[in-house]
């Protein structure tokens, strides 16, 4: 399956986390849609390591929201738990036995007032973007994009001819047969399906997520290919990012375009709503560090002069609403979401770039998050460290940056470079599970990182490790980060003595 543009530049969702929240809410609706029904009960397991952070990233709100049938834009997400008490249903946290399931997996087992119970298993991979990997005990994989029936039985099925891909596990409850389509199947085959012998129940599942099933694996997968093309065809690497999701989608130029629009909507007000005082969760931070630095930049106090510390106050601004639960756009996570929006609406403002501009230099900064997810980059903290995030985001700004001041795809990917090997080796070690330190101050080195990385390429400095060649060392260092270092609260920061007090306090233990 080839990667969206819109993985890597959205999802627009409630704070904080997108793998632990945003991903949880997908995992939570997926379930609600193969239950389909009035629910009495919903029993959630985790990955056991998520037992440090569950909480502090509100994922078990998450799940019963998206059960309930919330989405991960929904402010209603904040009071989703309350929101299921009121409607009668019980809720019960525990988690899954240790080293069997992935990091962010959770498995969700409902109980219905006509007293079926169905369980759905779970993960989430980063940036908002989930996999469900079983219904029953069945192994399946069902992909949240697509169209899907499943059908339960007690033998394999005998089914009629379609263009569905088919997919078959035997689970508690007998055969569960998986048919997934890229359009919604039409009302007479359902009808010819649920003839069919040895149906006990029968689930169209529509997909939840708004960029449509991939249609071709053609794709971009090196920097060296994406400049190539852009070179012999003539065009803009803004253009290759379009045309490969109109390929990847089947959707029309001008809604992929209006999508980047709306989420560039999203991404202004969310500027606008950081530059105000901000309550977060736990309030580990102020929730006005955002507002105290870009007073300074007014007042000529700063000295690094006034863009960049200004860039880096809008950033701060949108992370401290992301720890608060506001609406974000996740770039290509929540845990770095500041970076992007405090890089490219402080360009706008001060150099008066058009919108369209700034929705073109998007599409770079997508088309260069897809690169990377096709050479196995993880934008997971709790998979690859922060570097995954952070690190990922300021270079990806960086390439779109230098994008609105020159067309040479060589500069624009040498940008995103240099910036990407600044932060590689980056942890991921929040002090006591939530989205607030040092997350929302990472993101502020972020965009120092980005800019000076794009007026580096600008100038005509390159990476001496060719761009493809550092999004490879990328993953490496992923691979070979020590787990206590990914978003286990345990190492770095998290391991200081004033984390491991505030740790006990929001525990409870203190």
């Amino acid at each position: 399956m080839s990667t969206s543009i819109f993985e890597i530049i959205g999802p627009t969702m409630i704070g904080p986390s997108s793998s632990h929240t945003a991903g949880m809410v997908r995992i939570g609706r997926m379930t609600h849609r193969i239950v389909d029904g009035d629910i009495r009960y919903i029993n959630i397991e985790f990955s056991p390591m998520l037992r440090t952070t569950y909480h502090g990233h509100r994922s078990d709100a998450a799940l019963i929201g998206g059960v309930i049938g919330l989405c991960e834009g929904d402010i209603e997400i904040r009071d989703a738990i309350e929101l299921a008490h009121e409607k009668g249903i019980e809720t019960k946290i525990d988690f899954l036995p240790e080293g069997q399931y992935p990091q962010n997996t959770a498995r969700l087992t409902v109980g219905c007032k006509d007293g079926r119970e169905v369980s759905v298993l779970g993960t989430s991979v980063g940036g908002g973007s989930i996999v469900i990997d079983a219904v029953d005990d069945a192994c399946l994989r069902i992909m949240p994009e697509a169209y899907h029936i499943i059908l339960w039985s007690g033998d394999a099925l005998d089914l009629p001819q379609s263009e569905a891909v088919v997919q078959r596990g035997e689970g508690k409850k007998g055969m569960i047969t998986c048919l997934t389509f890229s359009a919604m199947p039409s009302e007479a085959f359902v009808a010819h399906l649920g003839e069919c012998k040895g149906i006990t129940a029968l689930k169209i599942i529509p997909p939840i997520l708004a960029y449509g099933v991939t249609l071709t694996d053609e794709k971009y997968e090196s920097c060296l290919d994406l400049c190539r093309v852009a070179e012999e065809k003539g065009l803009t690497i803004s253009d290759l990012a379009v045309g490969y999701e109109m390929k990847r989608s089947g959707f029309s130029q001008e809604y992929i375009c209006n999508e980047m629009h709306q989420l560039l909507k999203t991404m202004k007000k969310s500027v606008e709503e950081g530059e105000k005082p901000n309550r977060l969760l736990y309030g580990l931070a102020s929730g006005k560090d955002g507002k105290l630095l870009n007073n300074a930049v007014m007042e000529g106090k700063t000295i690094s002069g006034g863009i960049v510390p200004l860039a880096v106050s809008r950033a701060i601004g949108v992370m401290e609403y992301n720890a608060s639960m506001g609406i974000i756009v996740a770039a290509p996570t929540a845990g770095s979401s500041g970076i992007v929006p405090g890089c490219f609406i402080t360009l706008q403002k001060e150099y008066g770039f058009s919108d369209e501009e700034i929705v073109n230099a998007l599409f770079v900064c997508g088309i260069m998050g897809v690169i990377m997810a096709h050479r196995k980059v993880s934008f997971s903290g709790s998979v690859g460290g922060c570097q995954g995030e952070v690190g990922v985001s300021s270079a990806i700004s960086a390439a779109g940056m230098v994008s609105l001041f020159t067309k040479n795809p060589t500069k624009i990917v040498h940008g995103m470079a240099l910036c990407l090997k600044n932060l590689l080796g980056l942890v991921c070690d929040p002090i006591a599970g939530p989205i607030e330190i040092p997350c929302i101050k990472r993101n502020a080195v972020g965009v120092a990182n980005a800019f000076i990385s794009a007026d580096m390429a600008l100038a005509g400095i390159e990476s001496f490790i060719p761009p493809d060649e550092v999004i490879d060392a990328l993953v490496d260092v992923e691979e070979r980060l020590p787990q206590e270092l990914k978003c286990a609260t345990v190492g770095g920061l998290a391991c200081t003595c004033t984390a491991k007090k505030i740790r006990e306090k929001l525990s409870g233990n203190e």
